[in-house]
């Protein structure tokens, strides 16, 4: 039988709020070790995902100097020196203005080979799994590399 997306999944899924600041969510990816986020209502309704990538768009969009675009990107890839480092006010800025909006989603029956299709044609590298209105998962380009190569990413 065919692995599904429930199959290979990353359950405990962290989200945030859109107005959660950029400085919270950078802690957020540091403290959990993660890359991305989908953005929730306080009701939880899915509303966004905001990546790294996104956050690192945002500051280099800015006019900042180098130093800080090269602090910004170490931390962004888990620099384990990082420290209280803030950018005020720009990290006061809320995610729900550098979030990409209407994610992709598929359901936790749907097929890798579907996922990757999807990932390809939307040029993304996650899709938020859902059952109903719920997050239950997500998949990554990872996961999905780690499937193809018989690797069980918890190892």
């Amino acid at each position: 039988m065919s692995k599904k997306a429930r199959d290979i999944m990353t359950r405990n899924v962290i989200v945030v709020e859109k107005d959660t600041t950029i400085n919270n969510l950078i802690e957020t990816f540091l403290d959990h070790k993660i890359s991305c986020a989908p953005v929730v209502t306080q009701k939880k309704k899915l509303i966004g995902i905001v990546t790294k990538t996104d956050v690192l768009g945002y500051f280099l969009d800015l006019d900042l100097d180098l130093t800080v675009k090269v602090g910004l990107k170490d931390i962004l890839e888990y620099n384990s020196e990082h420290s209280d480092m803030e950018i005020s006010p720009e990290t006061e800025q809320k995610v729900g203005n550098i979030m990409t909006k209407n994610p992709i989603t598929a359901g936790e029956n749907s097929s890798i080979e579907s996922l990757a299709k999807t990932m390809i044609n939307k040029n993304i590298h996650r899709v938020i799994i859902k059952k109903g209105d719920k997050i239950v998962g997500i998949v990554s380009t990872l996961d999905i590399l780690h499937h193809i190569a018989g690797i069980d990413k918890n190892e």
